[in-house]
């Protein structure tokens, strides 16, 4: 079976333990599992990294803030977009508010549409379903 490194994301074997790569001993990965979740952020398949702003969003992994504002305005799937911008709704993070201001604004509806019902969990206003 495949997997990725969880420090430098190159494919390797699942059943290795140390990275061929980059040496990273995954058994002795002293990170938390929230630290592992915001790494995963930089995964290359947009499908992981999708997952995992849900993950976060559902673990409430405020730390994640920053990385997912970034993903939020910068990453070159929309999808991944949109699950950072529902992560960060989620989150409830007063410092994403001006950027889902000015995503709310956005000529995709879907990611305009997400950034609203964002905005709304984050003020309590209204439900998630709300347009």
């Amino acid at each position: 079976m495949i997997a990725f490194c969880t420090h430098c994301w190159t494919e390797i074997d699942a059943s290795i333990d140390r990275c061929p790569h980059c040496g990273t001993d995954h058994g002795a990965d002293p990170r938390s599992y929230e630290e592992k979740l915001v790494a995963a952020l930089a995964h290359p398949l947009p499908e992981a990294r999708a997952r995992i702003c849900w993950l976060i969003g559902e673990n409430t992994i405020r730390t994640a803030v920053p990385c997912l504002m970034h993903m939020a305005e910068h990453d070159p799937d929309l999808f991944v977009q949109r699950e950072a911008v529902k992560a960060l709704g989620a989150l409830q993070d007063l410092r994403s508010d001006s950027l889902l201001s000015t995503i709310s604004g956005s000529t995709n509806r879907f990611l305009a549409i997400d950034a609203k019902r964002s905005l709304r969990r984050i003020h309590g206003r209204g439900s998630n379903n709300d347009e």
